[in-house]
């Protein structure tokens, strides 16, 4: 018998200012899995227009594979960029010094989800336990990377 399986894992890395911060792992969400798995089986359907928001907030709670949104949703802003290299899929999500000041404790990525607070597919979340600390003079540069792996 011939067993297979498909790893999926997640890191964020955090950037101010261009310098690493902060990269961490963190949990896939089973709705997130669920979803990834609805992807393989789209139909005559090669668009990517499916739309990634990046969502910041203060709760604390550990993550959990039923978790389907942030705890304490703050702030949500639409991913910049998306791209695939081989097997690893990178999100990269930009706030300028006006966007996202303040000290933030979770993250998570939204898959179909809109600029309203909880809506969408929780694809990962994330619990700093330091927080991330961002002033107007900083830019934030968050980057999240997907892999997956047999």
């Amino acid at each position: 018998m011939i067993e297979e399986c498909i790893k999926v894992s997640g890191e964020w890395l955090f950037y101010l200012d261009d310098h690493l911060i902060r990269h961490e792992r963190n949990l896939i969400t089973q709705a997130g899995l669920n979803f990834l798995a609805q992807l393989f089986i789209r139909e005559n359907d090669q668009t990517n227009d499916i739309p990634f928001y990046l969502a910041l907030g203060t709760g604390i709670t550990s993550p959990a594979v039923s978790d389907t949104r942030l705890v304490a949703e703050k702030l949500r802003k639409p991913v910049s960029v998306k791209n695939r290299q081989a097997n690893m899929i990178r999100l990269r999500t930009f706030f300028t010094s006006s966007e996202a000041n303040g000290t933030w404790t979770e993250a998570g990525i939204f898959l179909a989800g809109t600029a309203s607070r909880d809506s969408g597919v929780l694809l990962n979340r994330i619990v700093l336990s330091q927080g991330i600390s961002k002033t107007s003079q900083q830019v934030l540069t968050v980057e999240v990377r997907i892999t997956l792996g047999g």
